[in-house]
């Protein structure tokens, strides 16, 4: 299966930052215990490897940036990140998507092709959506994937500086760690209330069904 039918929201991935991410997510599903990397013997090491960016398409399109690694962990040197968005600076027909679980480490504000998201797994999550606020990013988003456990406890609300949302539940670990219907309906209703453009992604559909899924796929205003 190609990138684009199974992640949807973006047309390719590249990642700049190679190595065994020391975020720590079991689930990740090439740092983890069952991912790519430890699977396939690849090498842990962490390290810059710019060439990452010379596959890049000619036609505008739409970028996941460091899908494999924590672009703001407190590991990672500045002068890498200065190269990484240098490049992204340099390269405007492109949209780059950055998705962090350490948003209290990011040192920058984000250049206009760039979309800023949080990822949200439940409740215990929450706080990284207050930090989305003080960034300046032209477009600020949270994936809830994989979505783990009850991500809005009563009294939790989504800062309205968010401007789009993906749902998503945990692959290749079979049903196990399915969300409940009712966490995701409580996002989608939140967000539909709040004027908030929901993706949702196909693997969803053995959970919400494909009519349901299928009615959400929207993307931010550009």
């Amino acid at each position: 299966m190609s990138f684009k039918k199974s992640v949807g929201w973006a047309n390719l991935s590249i990642n700049p930052i190679k190595g065994k991410c020391k975020g720590g997510c079991w689930y990740c599903y090439y740092s983890g215990e069952r991912g790519m990397l430890n699977r396939f013997k690849i090498d842990p090491q962490i390290r810059l490897d710019m060439r990452a960016f010379w596959t890049l398409p000619k036609k505008p399109s739409k970028i996941f940036l460091c899908s494999t690694h924590e672009l703001f962990g407190d590991w990672i040197p500045k002068d890498w990140r200065d190269e990484i968005f240098e490049t992204i600076e340099a390269c405007p027909q492109h949209t780059f998507q950055i998705l962090t679980k350490m948003p209290e480490n990011i040192d920058r504000p984000m250049p206009d092709n760039c979309w800023l998201g949080v990822s949200i797994t439940g409740a215990g999550d929450q706080e990284r959506m207050a930090y989305l606020s003080g960034i300046k990013a032209k477009t600020k988003f949270i994936s809830w994937e994989p979505l783990l456990a009850n991500p809005l406890p009563r009294g939790w609300r989504i800062p309205k500086c968010v401007n789009w949302t993906i749902i998503g539940k945990l692959s290749g670990h079979g049903k196990k760690h399915d969300p409940e219907k009712w966490w995701i309906k409580n996002i989608v209703k939140e967000c539909k209330q709040s004027g908030i453009p929901i993706f949702l992604k196909n693997n969803l559909i053995p959970v919400m069904g494909e009519e349901y899924v299928m009615k959400y796929r929207g993307f931010p205003k550009e």
